[in-house]
């Protein structure tokens, strides 16, 4: 189990409650710990009511640039529209960033219902062209499906790391993979690698 200190104060979170009508989802600050208790507050705007009322179970994901760290928690006081304290991780886990080779792609991406397009693939991430309106921001976690050129479609559970505007309209949405099968991801590396070889091949004929 991981250390509490590598959740830094003043860091990015996204906090997520299981609901019956789907997650909810929000952006905070870690404004304060002590020991294994944890103090978190709205980022941007409000919360409006309490999404994460006392006695409830969270999960905290936090970026630290080289990896992901998710932790669950319980939570034991909330303020209306301000602080959250939660403490007791149940689990922490580390996701971490391996380097993988990358290449361009054109690939069908649904992303929840949206259709969108994976424009550059990797073992650990892809970057995703999507409509406007899409709705994803930084940090948000997805439910995707990634469609090879062969073989059956691909499940991905994925966080979004950077979320810009294209010239011609649309999204940008870079993503790194939080839940992906291992089978899988061997599919992903192996079609990355082929595509690779390709393009070489390519250029040694020009």
């Amino acid at each position: 189990m991981e250390e509490l200190p590598e959740f830094p104060i003043g860091a990015d979170v996204s906090l997520e409650r299981a609901a019956p009508d789907g997650p909810i989802s929000h952006h905070a600050q870690l404004v304060s710990q002590d020991g294994r208790t944890l103090a978190f507050v709205p980022k941007g705007r409000r919360w409006r009511g309490l999404p994460f009322p006392a006695g409830s179970h969270i999960v905290a994901r936090v970026d630290l640039g080289s990896a992901t760290l998710v932790a669950e928690l319980d939570v034991l006081s909330a303020e209306p529209e301000g602080q959250v304290t939660a403490r007791q991780p149940l689990k922490i886990q580390r996701f971490a960033k391996r380097r993988f080779h990358r290449t361009g792609v054109d690939l069908p991406l649904v992303i929840g219902e949206k259709a969108c397009r994976a424009v550059d693939l990797s073992g650990c991430g892809l970057l995703a062209s999507c409509p406007t309106g899409t709705g994803i921001l930084k940090q948000d976690i997805v439910s995707a499906t990634l469609f090879l050129e062969t073989g059956a479609p691909i499940a991905l559970t994925m966080y979004a790391v950077r979320v810009g505007d294209t010239p011609k309209g649309g999204r940008l949405i870079g993503f790194d993979f939080m839940e992906v099968k291992e089978m899988d991801q061997d599919r992903i590396i192996g079609y990355v690698l082929r595509q690779e070889r390709k393009r070489l091949q390519a250029l040694r004929k020009l």
